[in-house]
């Protein structure tokens, strides 16, 4: 079921690109109420499948690919149980990245090869362990749908950033026939 969240990778991808070049922020504010948390987590979520989307089309490591799939579909899935745990009554949830990380696409999809490789492990790096941080707060929020799926979602963020440890130690592994 890994083609499931194309056609809305189509639509961000029409979305106009923003220029700006922000850095990485290195740990989210404390997150204190539901729309602020399901905000943030689906902002990381859309980045991950856009960045996942991006690295299927431009590595020529195996390891950047297995990855990118696996990002694709778990965040794809965490955005619609995001949105099955939210009251009738919650705020939207974001259609896009916020602009630091639509800055980050934008500078990514200007790379290409073992820069964007390591780019692309870097950030998941990064952006991992910020969304653990998220997380753990959220698992602490009054709503307790919300705080239920962040905890149960919490297990799995700590495992990507273990993957993701791995996988950034590991020597590139070209893809047959490259």
């Amino acid at each position: 079921m890994r083609l499931s969240g194309f056609a809305a990778i189509a639509i961000i991808f029409a979305s106009p690109p923003v220029l700006a070049q922000a850095q990485p922020t290195q740990q989210p504010a404390a997150v204190n109420d539901v729309d602020e948390f399901a905000s943030t987590a689906a902002q990381n979520n859309l980045t991950e499948v856009l960045l996942s989307t991006m690295a299927l089309q431009k590595t020529t490591d195996k390891r950047v690919q297995d990855y990118a799939w696996t990002m694709l579909d778990h965040h794809a899935r965490a955005t619609g149980d995001l949105a099955e745990a939210l009251s009738p009554g919650a705020a939207a949830l974001p259609t896009e990245p916020n602009a630091e990380q639509q800055a980050t696409v934008q500078r990514m999809g200007q790379m290409n090869g073992t820069q964007f490789d390591q780019a692309f492990f870097d950030y998941q790096l990064q952006a991992h362990q910020r969304a653990v941080s998220l997380f753990e707060q959220g698992g602490r929020l009054s709503d307790e749908a919300v705080a239920r799926y962040a905890r149960a979602t919490l297990p799995v963020l700590r495992a990507h950033l273990e993957i993701t440890q791995l996988k950034q130690s590991e020597p590139p592994q070209p893809m047959p026939g490259q």
